[in-house]
Order: structure tokens, then sequence, then C-alpha cells
């Protein structure tokens, strides 16, 4: 587990099905995503079957929690996807399913402490990431925690009507390091 002031990140159990089931049915959270068919409670807990064997070696995903004195309340998942151990890189993934909880910092500090234990304990060199261009919160968090804007994929996604840019971020290790 990993701890911080506001979210503590735990590993993905069987009986965190339902909460995903939630997030990821709800429009106004996958339109951040690349989700947009439901989600069936098979294909979720098959999902979860996969982390604990073969995505074991390549996916460390987590449920965020946010804590509330001395218990805490699932609000969303974020992991490191892609664990490439040749060259040292992932891809970051993040969602705060429990509305009530954006833009009041869980997202930041969750993507702080992935990317900590990333660089610190898998040993990555460089961590990927994405975000659509009209979701100005996840374009803000990956800013603020050293991610930098390395490119652009225009109109590469067509989400309420309209095609917009995905936006490539990347954060090496050393970029990492000065911000501690």
């Amino acid at each position: 587990m990993l701890k911080g002031k506001l979210v503590l990140l735990r590993p993905v159990q069987r009986t965190d099905a339902g909460y995903f089931l939630k997030w990821f049915n709800d429009p106004e959270v996958t339109q951040y995503l690349g989700m947009y068919l439901p989600m069936t409670e098979m294909a979720e807990q098959k999902y979860i079957e996969e982390l604990g064997a073969s995505k074991a070696a390549t996916d460390a995903p987590f449920v965020v929690e946010a804590i509330d004195g001395d218990k805490s309340k699932p609000i969303g998942s974020i992991g490191l996807h892609r664990i490439n151990p040749k060259d040292h890189s992932a891809t970051l993934g993040i969602a705060i399913g429990d509305k009530q909880y954006w833009s009041k910092g869980y997202g930041t500090e969750a993507a702080r402490l992935i990317i900590k234990y990333g660089f610190e304990q898998v040993n990555l060199h460089r961590i990927s990431s994405s975000a659509w261009s009209f979701n100005e919160r996840s374009l803000r968090l990956h800013l603020k925690v050293g991610f930098r804007e390395e490119g652009r994929r225009r109109e590469a996604v067509y989400i309420n009507g309209a095609y917009h840019d995905e936006v490539m971020f990347g954060l090496l290790r050393e970029e990492w390091e000065k911000l501690k």
C-alpha cells in the first residue's frame, strides 16, 4: 500500500468490481477515458482475474481510497501499465470515478504516489501518459506533477459530438528527482 495525506493506494481486489462498474458506466466519467462501450460485470471480473495472472508482470493497478480519519473510501483507480523491464518504462493511467472528489487534490496526490513508486520501486526511467485536450483537470494534473507535453495526436478521438486532440506526456526519472 502507498499512503499520502489525502489518499491510500491499495491493490485491486475482486470486491472492487462493483465500484468499477459504477464509475466506468457513468458517461460523465468515461468521457475522459478511452471507454465508450458499457462495462459489464463479467468483463470487469475477467479483467480483475487477469490482473492476478497474465497481466501481473506488466500492470501495477491500485484502487485510490480517500482517507477520512481512520477509515478510507474507494474513489478511483490508478496504475502503471505496459511496464517494460527492458526499457524501464510504463504508462500511467488514472481515473477518479467518484465525482465528489474531483478537483480537490486527490488525483494529484495519487499521481505523485504512483510516480514515486514507479521510479523508486519499479526502477523506471520513463513514465508516459496522455489526456484528451478538453480535459482541463487532467492536463493541469500532468503538468503539476512534473510531466512535460511531448506531442499531440490531432483530432484523434471523437467524444461528445466532436473530434479532440490526444495530448501526450512524458516524465523522466531525472526530471522527477529535480522536483523532489
